[in-house]
């Protein structure tokens, strides 16, 4: 198989993929990329050039939403902008940045896990979907005395089964019921903390029902805290909301349900770096490069 057709096939799988949260797309997105391109280390220059720019695209298409793969993408591009298509150095760097986006993604979740284990304190969590991001958290604080874990079926698409499932083969105590059960659990817990797609500068976006349970959580006086890393952070509201917007029609004919939570619903967003507030993340877009393509959907 060519570059381009192996690439067609990561993308189709890639897009298709509505089960899993940013962190992980992201880094099959790096992973699918870097194995393509190794594996056709001979592909012209020009073959490069086009099966990654549209290789990019695709995964934009689909997952817009999210704001690891428009910064992952938006670089890519960049980087194809920055050679032409007469420069074979063009693969080398592509592969250098794939393999960067693998280890600084790795290395963000373990020190969100790590700051978040300090900062946030209990042994009696809730949270909403599925997110990489949590999961390390929780792997993190696995030792806590009678240490349990309430998690939302998540509807539609259910993904706290998932989630549910990976923290019991952790060892984790975990209980599992429906989003319209939360006010029965939410006095027990000590904190409810969630993950999130992106941080924009309307808010953070997250699964469909976060938005109610941060208010049910803010009346029981249970503070709300947003685990994520930098990457998640997109200084534009577009193309995200207007994804959101349109219903967010997924690849496999399904509808994928999120929606914008405000900021003011958090105690805190614990980032690689600490935790701090959204008022204090730095959104400015004056030296943000932004390439065409990408360009184009920031401005609706």
């Amino acid at each position: 198989m060519s570059l381009s057709e192996d690439l067609a096939i990561y993308a189709r799988t890639i897009a298709g993929d509505i089960e899993h949260g940013a962190s992980h797309i992201l880094k099959i997105a790096a992973g699918s990329l870097r194995t393509a391109l190794s594996k056709n280390s001979n592909a012209p220059t020009k073959e490069v050039h086009g099966a990654t720019r549209e290789y990019a695209l695709r995964l934009v298409s689909a997952h817009r939403r999210m704001a690891p793969i428009l910064n992952f993408c938006n670089e890519v591009l960049l980087i194809l902008q920055s050679h032409d298509e007469k420069d074979d150095t063009v693969a080398a760097k592509l592969l250098q940045y794939t393999l960067n986006t693998s280890k600084e993604s790795s290395n963000a979740l373990e020190n969100v896990a790590a700051h978040a284990s300090r900062s946030i304190s209990g042994n009696q969590f809730m949270t909403h979907s599925r997110s990489s991001t949590l999961l390390h958290f929780m792997t993190k604080v696995r030792d806590r005395d009678d240490l349990t874990i309430f998690v939302t079926q998540s509807r539609p698409g259910a993904e706290g089964r998932l989630l549910a499932g990976e923290l019991s083969v952790a060892g984790i105590r975990t209980i599992l019921f429906e989003d319209a059960e939360v006010m029965r659990y939410l006095d027990r817990v000590s904190a409810l903390v969630v993950g999130t797609d992106a941080l924009i500068p309307s808010g953070i976006v997250n699964k469909v029902g976060t938005h109610m349970i941060s208010l049910a959580a803010r009346e029981m006086g249970v503070p709300v805290y947003c685990l994520t890393e930098s990457i998640k952070i997109w200084p534009f509201d577009h193309p995200i909301l207007e994804g959101m917007a349109r219903g967010a029609i997924s690849p496999l004919g399904g509808m994928e349900f999120f929606e914008l939570v405000p900021s003011s619903m958090f105690h805190a967003i614990v980032l690689e770096t600490g935790p701090t507030t959204f008022d204090e993340i730095i959104m400015g877009t004056e030296n943000v490069r932004i390439a065409p393509e990408i360009s184009r959907l920031v401005e609706g």
